[in-house]
This record gives structure tokens, C-alpha cells and sequence, in this order.
């Protein structure tokens, strides 16, 4: 479990995954196909109101400073 949640919350490949966690990159991609999935929650089967809050992600990220993460050739901000 640990290491499918390195795996996907940070930005790491497989190989330096697997590097990681001292196992070959063939055993760490089956962990993942075969865990991942059961990790994935249930698709929710009722309809949330216009006043319920949902928490998707704690991760918090400033983008209120224009000038660090603009990007003027792809008219996209950079969040990483």
C-alpha cells in the first residue's frame, strides 16, 4: 500500500519506485496494476447538494503570485 501511495502522490517513475522501495520495476508495476484499483473508491451513487463541501485533495497550492509559474508560450500556469 505504501507504495502505491509514493507512487502516486509523488512524481516519481516506477524504476525510481521500485529503486525505492529495493524491489525490480517489474514487481513494482504489478503492484500497482493489480492494487490500485482496489484503492479506488466507489462511485458515489447520490448527488451532493449545492450547499455540502467536498474535500477532494488536502494538498494546498498558492496560485495567487502571477509571475512565478506563467507560462506566456502556453498561456497555462505551472503548478510544480
Amino acid at each position: 500500500m505504501l507504495l502505491i501511495a509514493v507512487y502516486y502522490r509523488t512524481d516519481l517513475t516506477l524504476r525510481q519506485v521500485a529503486l525505492l522501495f529495493g524491489v525490480s520495476k517489474s514487481a513494482a508495476h504489478r503492484v500497482v496494476d493489480h492494487l490500485a484499483p482496489l484503492l479506488a473508491p466507489a462511485p458515489a451513487g447520490k448527488r451532493h447538494g449545492p450547499d455540502t463541501v467536498l474535500i477532494v485533495d488536502g494538498t494546498l497550492v498558492p496560485t495567487h503570485d502571477r509571475k512565478s509559474g506563467w507560462c506566456p508560450m502556453r498561456r497555462v500556469r505551472m503548478l510544480s
